[in-house]
């Protein structure tokens, strides 16, 4: 999918050197794969004399969810005529970003200061040109200067303004003519022509403290609007324009032209315009039918039909530019909208794994190297995990005796729920030491429906509320019909559940849970040591119906996702300064 890279700093260390004012600091992105070179996607604009920057400029690229993919982010400090000096560099998950609430993180960057990066999902809706010109701005720069007028556009976000766009300053000039722009219409207005919008008009300043001339709001409707009420004239005559005052403080501060308003770059869906192009098809003799019976006609009473006059003749109409239907909302949404994600975990511990103290047997310890679980729970857990925000986890086990008890669900580890991959290994772990003999029979079908009451009661509790339950088995379930019969009653609960099979053993019973054709499609089988030895792809396998299955429940119930979340900067999730090591295999 595409997404969209925002990017805003704090407490910078200051490079100029004495004497010499504030850095003036610019980011460099770049995006970094496994076993791929790094990719620059993009820089941003040098923003003048500030230790706390807040760029405008987004950064478009392409994620797939799931797969391991970082964000490299170094910020410069801009030294004309001299070699560029680091302020500051931090790598951050797109995943983890993603699945934060609001769908942004902050991270300690080494060198000093402190990142945020927002990542949400980008779509192409076209691009808005626009050209503005002001006429008999208020001069706010002294008696014998004039302001270096520039603009800036922000976007009405959830009750607040944020900037999507900054024009370049037109230096000593009171009547500016600013260059025609193009801003995408996904970051400007959302798609929605009708959104507020607002232009604000500041005199430029080189140690940044741009001081305001006035503003006003509009559309992208409205400024298309009043181009169009001035098309058939001379777009210098300004007379003939539709003009927006500019105020400041309630009195007016000049006026601010349309040159252009138009916008480019959309296309109809393919299927739409393939259907309009494509020719009549030709209509099939219908089969003989049998002869009807006679019906008597039966006359109709008259009735009046007064004189229509003749309906005035309109200018002809000529079509705008397509502007296409808002998109379906997707995974990222909910979650941007501070959708709860929850994952759960149940392990197999029954007696077909084998004596977990025989090497090659799937729970063996080594004590070198993580076992087969081990290895599941780590590559796997890292990739669900990353979308629950708490990252506290229930841990269930199945397929053991206590006490000559069999149990078909009980608790790992001391607590009801574990923090993160690490917890989960640990309780998984000392399970073992906790008195269970691995038994039979294998059994999901409780530890199924204990995670779909625990999704429905999230839910229910108001907000929004999603679970995934992550199974590690070896595939030897002793009756496939019952465990069927569970996951079709608890279809219809907010929940995915993602079965890992482990080892090398028989998983047709799993393919045929996968398979099977009732109910809502919740379960997705992914076999462990098929995709050990490639990340990317096993990433790709447990995340390829979740996304979609979430999307699905909240739209068959009518739910749409909730605006992003808003966080204050103390709110949002923080992840400590970079040790150096990237780690790509969890």
């Amino acid at each position: 999918m595409k997404c969209k890279l925002y990017l805003h700093a704090k407490n910078l260390p200051n490079v100029a050197g004495l004497f010499k004012g504030k850095s003036d600091p610019y980011a460099v992105v770049k995006v970094v794969k496994k076993n791929q070179p790094a990719i620059e996607v993009g820089v941003t604009e040098v923003i003048k004399n500030t230790l706390d920057p807040r760029w405008i400029h987004p950064f478009i690229f392409e994620h797939e969810l799931g797969t391991p993919m970082f964000l490299s982010i170094a910020v410069m400090d801009k030294i004309p005529k001299e070699t560029d000096k680091p302020m500051g560099s931090a790598m951050l998950d797109v995943d983890s970003i993603l699945g934060a609430k609001g769908n942004i993180k902050a991270k300690k960057m080494k060198g000093g200061g402190i990142i945020y990066a927002k990542v949400t999902p980008h779509t192409g809706m076209g691009d808005f040109n626009v050209q503005l010109r002001g006429v008999k701005l208020k001069n706010v720069e002294g008696l014998f200067k004039k302001s270096d007028p520039f603009y800036e556009v922000l976007h009405l976000n959830d009750g607040n303004w944020d900037t999507v766009y900054r024009s370049e300053p037109v230096m000593d000039d009171l009547n500016p003519t600013w260059r025609e722009a193009k801003v995408d219409l996904a970051i400007l207005c959302d798609g929605k022509l009708a959104s507020p919008i607002r232009i604000r008009i500041y005199d430029f300043e080189k140690k940044g403290d741009h001081e305001l001339m006035g503003e006003f709001e509009t559309s992208v409707e409205g400024l298309i609007s009043a181009r169009a009420f001035a098309a058939g004239g001379d777009v210098n005559d300004t007379e003939s324009a539709a003009a927006f005052n500019v105020t400041k403080k309630g009195r007016d501060a000049g006026q601010i032209f349309v040159m252009r308003a138009d916008i480019s770059g959309v296309e109809e869906p393919a299927e739409e315009r393939e259907a309009e192009e494509a020719p009549p098809a030709e209509e099939e003799a219908p089969p003989a039918a049998a002869a009807p019976a006679f019906v008597p006609a039966v006359a109709a009473p008259p009735t009046y039909a007064p004189a229509v006059a003749a309906p005035p003749a309109f200018a002809a109409y000529t079509p705008g530019a397509y502007v296409p239907p808002p998109p379906k909302p997707t995974f990222v949404d909910y979650v941007a909208g501070g959708c709860e994600i929850n994952l759960g975990i149940a392990i197999d511990y029954s007696a077909s794994n084998g004596d977990p103290r025989q090497p090659g047997t799937p729970h063996y310890f080594s004590g070198i190297e993580k076992n087969d679980y081990e290895a599941a729970i780590a590559s796997v857990g890292k990739v669900l995990g990353s979308y629950d925000s708490d990252h506290l986890h229930s841990v269930w086990g199945f397929g053991a005796k206590y006490g000559g008890i069999m149990r078909n669900i009980f608790q790992c580890g001391p607590a009801p729920e574990v923090n993160g991959v690490e917890g989960i290994l640990d309780a998984y772990r000392s399970t073992f030491k906790t008195g269970l003999a691995m038994s039979e029979p294998t059994d999901i079908s409780e530890v199924v429906e204990a995670a779909a009451a625990k999704a429905s009661q999230a839910q229910s509790a108001g907000g929004q509320s999603y679970s995934i339950m992550l199974i590690l088995t070896d595939g030897q379930i002793t009756d496939v019909n019952k465990a069927a019969a569970s996951i079709f009653k608890c279809s219809k609960c907010p929940m995915s559940i993602v079965i890992i099979g482990v080892g090398n053993g028989d998983f047709r019973a799993m393919n045929f849970l996968d398979d099977m054709k009732c109910g809502r499609d919740i379960v997705q089988f992914v076999p462990f040591n098929q995709y050990r030895d490639n990340l990317h792809a096993l990433s790709k396998a447990v995340l390829k119906e979740v996304p979609g299955q979430l999307v699905e429940y909240f739209q068959m119930h009518g739910i749409q996702p909730n605006p992003p979340v808003q966080q204050n900067e103390d709110e949002i999730t923080f992840d400590e300064e970079d040790d150096g090591v990237i780690e790509f295999s969890f």
